[in-house]
C-alpha cells in the first residue's frame, strides 16, 4: 500500500535569526556599492561615503535590512521539503486555516500559500507581503492582516496548481522565484531601467558577450553572502541569469 506523507507544520530549524543577523553585516561591508548601485546617495543628493567601515545610517541601515530579509527568506525557500510533504501541510491548512496564525509554518509553505493568496478577484499573489508577515513594518499601508477564508482559499489554490504541474519534470527553485519579487521590488524603486542586456568582454583575445545591465550588476553584489549560505549547506543555488529573467518576465514593458 502506498505510504500517505504527513504534513509539517511546524518549521523544523527556523533560519531566521543567525542567518539574517550574517546577511545584514555582509551586506553592511559592502554597503556603498551595493546603495550606489540603487541610486541611494544620488536620490538624497547626499556625497557617497569615502569610509565603508562606518556605522550605518538609519536609513541605510533600513534599506540593507529590507535586502537582508529577502535573502533570509530565499535561504529558508531553499530547504528540500518533498512535493508530497508540502501538498500534505496545504491540505491541513485549507481544511484548519487557523494553523497559520502562529506564523510557524515551514517557509515553503508560506511562499506557496503566498503565490496563490487573493484578497478577492485581484491575480493570485498580488498581495502576497500579506502571508510575509514581516513586511508590515517594511511598506505600512499595503499590508492587510490575512482572513481564514483567504488563507484556506491560497491553499486550496496552491494545492491545485501544485498537482497540475507534478509531471513537468525539474523543480522550479522557489529562492529564484521569491528572490526575484522582492529584490525587483526593492530595485524598482531606484527608478531604474529593469532589462536584460547583453555586453562585451575580451576572454582569451575575444569579445564574448554575457549577461550585464544595472539590475544584474546589484544583484551580483547582494547575493554573495546567500550564495555561501547556501553552498555550506549545500543547498541549490540561485542564479542571477534566472533572477533577472524571471524580473523582466513579470515586467515585460520596464526600460
Amino acid at each position: 500500500m502506498p505510504t500517505l506523507s504527513k504534513a509539517q507544520l511546524i518549521e523544523a530549524q527556523s533560519p531566521w535569526g543567525a542567518a539574517f543577523d550574517r546577511m545584514y553585516l555582509e551586506l553592511c561591508r559592502d554597503r556603498v556599492r551595493i546603495l550606489s548601485a540603487l541610486g541611494f546617495f544620488a536620490e538624497r543628493d547626499l556625497p557617497v561615503p569615502e569610509n565603508s567601515d562606518a556605522v550605518p545610517t538609519p536609513d541605510e541601515e533600513e534599506e540593507l535590512r529590507q535586502i537582508a530579509s529577502a535573502l533570509t527568506v530565499a535561504a529558508a525557500a531553499s530547504a528540500v521539503m518533498s512535493t508530497s510533504v508540502l501538498v500534505a501541510t496545504l491540505l491541513k491548512v485549507s481544511k484548519d486555516p487557523k494553523l497559520f496564525v502562529p506564523r510557524e509554518l515551514p517557509q515553503p509553505v508560506e511562499w506557496a500559500i503566498a503565490d496563490d493568496y487573493q484578497r478577492g478577484n485581484e491575480p493570485p499573489g498580488t498581495h502576497w507581503r500579506d502571508v510575509w508577515g514581516d513586511q508590515v513594518a517594511a511598506f505600512p499601508g499595503e499590508v492587510e492582516q490575512p482572513t481564514d477564508l483567504n488563507i484556506a482559499k491560497a491553499a486550496g489554490a496552491a494545492i491545485a496548481r501544485i498537482q497540475e504541474t507534478r509531471k513537468a519534470g525539474r523543480p522550479c527553485n522557489q529562492a529564484d522565484r521569491f528572490l526575484a519579487v522582492r529584490l525587483g521590488y526593492i530595485f524598482r524603486r531606484s527608478g531604474q531601467p529593469i532589462r536584460r542586456s547583453n555586453e562585451p568582454i575580451m576572454r582569451r583575445g575575444h569579445a564574448v558577450f554575457v549577461e550585464g545591465g544595472p539590475v544584474y550588476d546589484f544583484l551580483e553584489l547582494v547575493l554573495k553572502s546567500l550564495r555561501t549560505y547556501l553552498r555550506e549547506r549545500k543547498l541549490a543555488p540561485v542564479t542571477t541569469e534566472t533572477i533577472v529573467r524571471l524580473i523582466t518576465d513579470e515586467s515585460p514593458k520596464a526600460g
